[in-house]
C-alpha cells in the first residue's frame, strides 16, 4: 500500500484560505486518482476544508486542535506548525504498521500512476522524482522540471521502529538535524536514506508537478514572488510548454481547464 501524508495549514494562518482550499481540493484529487485502489490518503490540519468530491474512507482526515499546535502568527512558527502535523502523520503511520508513504505538500499534483508503480516494487526502499513539471496556478500549461524540488518528492519504506510513537517535548519544524526520516526538510530525506544504507531510486517517470504562485507556500513564504518571478523567466526561456490536455491532464487529475 501507499500511503499520501498531507500536512495542510490552518484557514487562520493563511493568507487566502479559499485559494487554500481550493489548490487542496486538486491535491486531494490527485492523490486519490490512482490506477491501483491500493493506498490511502491522510491530512493533518486544524479545519477540514470544504470538500469538492466525494471520497470513501481510503480518505482520513487527522484535526489538530489550537491548544497542542497554536495558530501559526509568523514564518518560524508555520515552519513548527508543519513539523508538528508532520509528526502526527508519522504517528498515524505508525499506527497502521508503516509501509510507503509519500510526503504531499497541500497544493502539488501527483501522477495517478504511482501507487501502481510503488505496489509492483514492494522490495525496494523507495523511490524519489528525478524529473517532473512546473505549473503555475492560472496557466494552461506546464513545463519540464529536469532536477524536480518540491515537498512531494520522495516515497520512502518506512517500518513502524521508522517512526515516532509520541511527540517530542519541544515541536520543531523539520529539518535535518531531527532523527526521524519524515521529519527532515525534503532535500534532506534522499541523503538521510543514503547514509542508513536505504538509497532510494529514481522513479522512471514525471511523477509530480510543483505547484507556484499560491501565495500560500510554506517553504517559499516571504520569497515568493522574487522565487516565482526568476523561476517563470528561466523555464519561459529554456523550456517548451506542454498543453494540460489529453494524457497530462488524465494523470494528474486536473479537472478545472
Amino acid at each position: 500500500m501507499l500511503y499520501f501524508v498531507i500536512p495542510l495549514m490552518s484557514a487562520k494562518a493563511a493568507n487566502n484560505w479559499e485559494m487554500v482550499s481550493t489548490l487542496f481540493n486538486r491535491t486531494l484529487w490527485s492523490c486519490y486518482n490512482q490506477t491501483d485502489p491500493d493506498f490511502k490518503i491522510i491530512v493533518a490540519c486544524h479545519e477540514i476544508p470544504k470538500l469538492t468530491h466525494e471520497y470513501d474512507d481510503r480518505v482520513e482526515f487527522i484535526q489538530v486542535s489550537e491548544k497542542d499546535a497554536p495558530i501559526p502568527t509568523n514564518q518560524d512558527e508555520k515552519m513548527i506548525d508543519k513539523g508538528y502535523k508532520t509528526h502526527a502523520l508519522a504517528m498515524r503511520l505508525r499506527e497502521l504498521g508503516g509501509g510507503f508513504a509519500m510526503m504531499v505538500d497541500a497544493d502539488d499534483l501527483v501522477s495517478s500512476h504511482l501507487a501502481e508503480y510503488v505496489n509492483s516494487h514492494p522490495q525496494e526502499n523507495g523511490f524519489y522524482v528525478k524529473t517532473g513539471y512546473v505549473y503555475f496556478v492560472g496557466d494552461d500549461y506546464m513545463k519540464v522540471l529536469p532536477k524536480f524540488s518540491s515537498g512531494s518528492a520522495c516515497i520512502v519504506k518506512y517500518a513502524v521502529e521508522d517512526l515516532p510513537e509520541a511527540y517530542p517535548e519541544v515541536m520543531t519544524a523539520n529539518c535535518d538535524d531531527n532523527p526521524w526520516i519524515i521529519r527532515k526538510r525534503h532535500g534532506g530525506v534522499v541523503p538521510a536514506c543514503e547514509e542508513q544504507g536505504r538509497p532510494l531510486k529514481p522513479l522512471p517517470f514525471k511523477a509530480a508537478v510543483y505547484v507556484l504562485g499560491t501565495g500560500d507556500n510554506h517553504s517559499l513564504y516571504g520569497k515568493t514572488t522574487k522565487y516565482q518571478t526568476k523561476m517563470r523567466e528561466i523555464l519561459e526561456m529554456f523550456i517548451a510548454k506542454r498543453k494540460i490536455k489529453g494524457k497530462l491532464k488524465a494523470e494528474f487529475s486536473v479537472d478545472w481547464l
